[in-house]
């Protein structure tokens, strides 16, 4: 056999993590674990009574370093520990064969926790260690359940919780969305590029296969995006914005009339057009569907929407009181790829490009990206 084959037979390749990701699962760790140590020794420590369990150092590798494996989330930490001592305890009680027992423990554990939905393997440690513990242990019975597992338990969440909500790119539990913590695929979201398949479709290959798979079904959705993404990268090449974008661009100021606005665009046979400022910075967009809402406010987003619309009303017709804003705007060095996640995310039809001090420099349009796709036959099926 090759050596090289040797090698990744005995060092199989796990999960491609940054060095960055390492560290702060490691450093994560270290306080998870200070902190439920110092806190169960004040409220539970005592002479008769352990005040951490081993399996908790398991519980923190998973907690912390990997958040988003649905191994790690917090009912399958939860009741993994809580049930495997209930069972552990069980067959330490009624099974008088050390061995026999010991098996037992960790074999029920893994069946009950695969049909509760909440498999965590350090759970088997905790209801083994129930079984083979000492005589302090076996007095405790079923108040081992208590204390100390229900006590580690909660206070070891609470530290997961706090840190991984704390670390950036982090989600915990994984099912939980907040404000920046997407990288391109938003959890539980539309995915950036078209799927040819829906979740069901994945939750049916995956029981085909007969076994655990350690990725949630949306992480599997992700991944498989987010790989699109890359392959279309590769096919696309090295083709950015500023190979693509149009640079003398029609613009126009805040204080623009309205009307005006509308004849520049039917001058111009186009749909939207950058609000610019004295120094040429973006600082909105007005598209055809801005003029829209304006018309009919059951067209806008939100009751937010709606109130600011009515107030702007108030003092004339410009500009400035229909354009959206925040405007979305892009680099030019920004890749094609790149730009067609942030109009599917954000659903728009134009974007501005400009550059480091916000001063426009040219405009992208959906249309561009046909046309960099399929050349002049996305002009054509356009006009048509």
């Amino acid at each position: 056999m090759h050596p090289a084959s040797i090698f990744s037979f005995l060092f199989p390749r796990q999960t491609s993590v940054t060095h960055r990701e390492r560290l702060i699962s490691g450093a994560g760790g270290i306080l998870a674990i200070f902190l439920t140590a110092m806190t169960a020794q004040h409220f539970i420590g005592g002479a008769t009574l352990p005040f951490l369990l081993a399996s908790m150092g398991a519980s923190t590798v998973l907690l912390l370093g990997a958040p988003h494996s649905p191994l790690s989330q917090p009912w399958a930490f939860a009741g993994g520990h809580l049930i495997s001592a209930f069972i552990g305890i069980s067959c330490a009680t009624v099974v008088p064969n050390v061995y026999l027992a010991a098996g037992l423990s960790v074999g029920l554990s893994i069946s009950a926790m695969y049909y509760l939905r909440c498999l965590h393997p350090p759970g088997g440690a905790t209801a083994l260690l129930t079984v083979i513990g000492d005589q302090k242990i076996h007095a405790l019975g079923y108040h081992f359940v208590f204390m100390p597992v229900l006590a580690n338990v909660a206070i070891l969440l609470t530290v997961a919780l706090v840190i991984n909500n704390l670390i950036p790119g982090r989600r915990y539990p994984a099912n939980l969305s907040l404000p920046g913590k997407t990288d391109g695929v938003a959890a539980g979201g539309k995915p950036p590029v078209k799927l040819r398949f829906n979740e069901e479709d994945l939750r049916s290959a995956i029981r085909e296969m007969g076994a655990y798979i350690d990725v949630s079904s949306e992480d599997l959705t992700r991944i498989y995006a987010l790989a699109t993404l890359h392959a279309h990268r590769s096919r696309l090449g090295d083709i950015r914005l500023k190979d693509i974008m149009t640079r003398e661009v029609v613009t126009i100021r805040p204080s623009a009339a309205q009307e005006t606005v509308w004849s520049l665009l039917r001058a111009h046979h186009i749909r939207g057009v950058p609000v610019t400022d004295d120094h040429g910075r973006v600082t909105g967009m007005v598209t055809i569907a801005d003029f829209l809402k304006a018309r009919d406010w059951r067209m806008c987003d939100s009751i937010t929407q709606r109130v600011k619309l009515f107030l702007k009303r108030k003092s004339g017709a410009i500009a400035e009181q229909i354009m959206s804003t925040p405007v979305i705007t892009a680099r030019e060095d920004t890749h094609l790829t790149d730009a067609f996640l942030t109009f599917s995310e954000k659903g728009i039809n134009h974007l501005p490009v400009a550059d480091e001090e916000g001063r426009l420099v040219g405009i992208v349009t959906r249309l561009d990206l046909l046309a960099a796709l399929y050349g002049d036959l996305a002009e054509e099926k356009a006009g048509i």
